[in-house]
């Protein structure tokens, strides 16, 4: 039928991008009555009262359209962030700010260049915009080279996305590299962008938070999201601080009514909340390390990383992790995200922690791992 010849020839062959599996989905499927969920790097904490306060509030007013503009929100942003409000877009989320912006900024003959792996919804937004993308593979050490990324440049490139920290390698580009590279692609008239969802999380002097890089140099674009550790993955509020003529691109192509009205309301709520994100940052990188050490003296093989997350080395990473699923605990193969032979493991309560590390110990007995 002529209808099975009519979708766009450019995504004919791309993948769908890959959720983490969730919680209703495991239980429907194995019939259990409970789950812990360790796949998707979320925030497990309870939200602060204010930020609840907030969501309920704004549910009183759901039959009002939002504020198209979100205004108060980025105008939140960036007395925060220290830009002007002109310099601020919002969207559902990282991939809804992403997918706009490659709608205003790529031709269908552009080129964007990415690290391998990487969060795989960059390659998608580029396919689906019909533009080229090429990926650059990390090292051995799963570390970038700033050379590679640089010699991987044509003159057909557009953009160069860099996810800082990266997901699922966990590491982030120290910032001499991070200095370099920008450096060089503002020279060549290419725009950076870089994705730092875990920049919360870091603690390591030698990161170069974007928004130091963005006053520094200006020819660059930050996306940064309320989905990891302000807790609000569910309400899909993301956004970029860019440069002015970009937020006008990117106006015309964003949808309407992106980012509804509870989801600005928790939004603006939560970038109050410095002790909170304090707080969270060190719970969760106690936990971490409580975590690490307990899988490296079971013989567990470990990845040093900087965000909400862990990476396992495992001999057979299916068998791994459906053995997991069967136990009601729902990690990430990382070859779901271009990285063979691993799990990805979000960091949880300090209770969903321990039933991991024990169902994993118990695991690597039995499957020889």
């Amino acid at each position: 039928m002529w209808i099975d010849t009519f979708i766009r020839k450019s995504i004919m062959n791309v993948e769908p991008y890959k959720p983490g599996k969730s919680i209703g989905e495991l239980k429907r499927e194995l019939g259990l009555t409970h789950v812990v969920r360790l796949c998707s790097n979320e925030n497990p904490w309870p939200l602060p009262s204010s930020v609840i306060e907030a969501i309920e509030e704004a549910s009183c007013e759901v039959n009002r359209y939002p504020d198209a503009e979100a205004y108060s929100l980025r105008k939140a942003i960036a007395k925060k962030l220290g830009v002007s409000i002109q310099e601020v877009i919002v969207g559902t989320g990282t991939e809804g700010v992403t997918f706009a912006l490659f709608q205003a900024l790529l031709e269908e003959d552009g080129e964007v260049v990415i690290a391998k792996p990487s969060y795989t919804l960059y390659k998608l937004a580029a396919l689906a915009r019909g533009s080229t993308c090429i990926e650059v593979p990390v090292d051995q050490d799963l570390r970038i080279s700033v050379t590679d990324l640089m010699d991987a440049c044509t003159s057909k490139t557009k953009l160069l996305i860099l996810c800082d920290p990266n997901n699922p390698t966990g590491l982030f580009l120290p910032r001499y590299d991070l200095m370099t590279l920008s450096a060089f692609l503002n020279k060549h008239n290419i725009l950076l962008v870089v994705d730092e969802a875990y920049a919360e999380f870091v603690t390591d002097p030698e990161y170069l938070c974007g928004i130091e890089l963005f006053h520094q140099i200006g020819n660059v674009l930050i996306l940064r999201t309320f989905s990891k550790i302000y807790g609000l993955a569910g309400l899909r509020v993301g956004y970029g601080i860019v440069p002015k003529p970009i937020t006008e691109a990117y106006a015309k192509v964003r949808r309407v009514f992106d980012v509804n009205s509870i989801a600005q309301a928790a939004a603006i709520a939560a970038l109050k909340e410095d002790d909170y994100i304090e707080e969270i940052r060190d719970k969760t990188l106690l936990e971490k390390e409580k975590v690490t050490r307990a899988l490296i003296n079971m013989g567990a093989k470990v990845r040093e990383t900087v965000t909400n997350f862990i990476l396992i080395k495992v001999d057979d990473e299916r068998k791994m992790y459906e053995a997991l699923l069967r136990e009601g605990i729902i990690v990430r193969p990382a070859s779901d995200l271009g990285l063979d032979g691993y799990l990805r493991v979000s960091i949880g309560l300090p209770e969903e922690n321990e039933q991991f590390v024990g169902i994993f110990r118990k695991l690597m007995m039995r499957l020889d791992n």
